[in-house]
């Protein structure tokens, strides 16, 4: 039997998502998650079945220009592609699932989780200045939680690089960057690495346009939007110290002024980008974190 429901469901500008849906037994609390750049959520099976197990049900879709809402040719929408899309309507994408899981899973306390890019996006979400409709939304969550969000890159493009990635994407946005993410990156999990180098579903980090979304928007996050965030919603950041994608001290830097009231980080002394699958017992630590967050917070809804 599986442990996920599978949908294609309609959001923002009439795009068909793949989605899916890890129903807890008992359910206390629904999280909503938003993957990262490259990859999509069946990399995330065995880890929200666990979230399911501990009494958390996950409503996970694959990004707008990733996964099978890029690239499955039955169900996917006319115009996508893959990395064609940005950081605007991701926006309002992640927007709309978070009111999907509020209005689908209605009583129950509703969190919103991002890892890297799917992290620097929630951010984005909750920070975007007044007026917008991001501070409707959040108020809908009781907790927000970030697990390698990319606020700077460890490993930034050269200068001349990012002028010429600039000039293109002026013409031609969604042209894809010609290079994969390095899986020695990524965590030191050869299981799981072996997979990702396998998967039919991962490509590049995206488009010129999308990754320049994500350097622009971390960017952004730490020197400005940092102030936006809403003080009375409890925040959770997670980072390993190792991390050769989203940079440490950036992460560190970023939580350090947030103006949020009840927050916490917790680094990861030796772990790599991917904490969910890295092993001698950080996965699993990085799990407990989560599910303790989300069950302390359980009575912080509708601030």
């Amino acid at each position: 039997m599986s442990s996920y429901t599978e949908a294609w469901l309609s959001g923002p500008s009439g795009t068909q998502f793949y989605t899916r849906t890890y129903a807890a037994q008992d359910s206390q609390a629904v999280l909503v998650f938003v993957h990262g750049a490259a990859e999509h959520t069946g990399r995330y099976t065995d880890t929200h079945a666990l979230f399911a197990r501990n009494g958390v049900t996950v409503f996970a879709y694959d990004q707008r220009g990733f996964g099978r809402t890029a690239l499955d040719a039955e169900h996917k929408s006319k115009d996508s592609a893959y990395g064609r899309n940005g950081f605007v309507p991701q926006r309002e994408d992640a927007e709309w699932a978070v009111q999907h899981a509020h209005g689908a899973f209605s009583g129950l306390p509703v969190f919103l989780m991002g890892f890297s890019m799917g992290g620097t996006l929630i951010f984005s979400l909750v920070t975007r200045p007044p007026p917008s409709s991001a501070s409707s939304t959040a108020k809908l969550l009781s907790g927000i939680i970030g697990s390698a969000p990319t606020i700077h890159l460890t490993k930034p493009p050269p200068k001349p690089a990012l002028w010429v990635a600039n000039a293109v994407s002026a013409v031609a946005p969604y042209t894809l960057i010609p290079v994969k993410n390095k899986t020695e990156d990524l965590s030191r999990n050869e299981s799981t690495n072996e997979a990702y180098v396998k998967d039919p579903y991962v490509g590049t980090p995206g488009s010129l346009r999308g990754v320049g979304d994500l350097i622009s928007g971390g960017a952004r996050l730490l020197t400005k939007d940092y102030a936006n965030f809403p003080p009375d919603l409890p925040v959770l950041v997670l980072q390993g110290t190792e991390d050769q994608v989203s940079n440490p001290p950036s992460t560190e830097a970023f939580y350090n002024k947030l103006p949020a009231t009840d927050k916490q980080l917790v680094m990861y002394k030796g772990g790599c980008h991917e904490l969910h699958n890295e092993p001698d017992g950080i996965k699993e630590q990085w799990l407990e974190e989560c599910i303790q967050f989300i069950k302390s917070h359980l009575g912080s809804s509708a601030r």
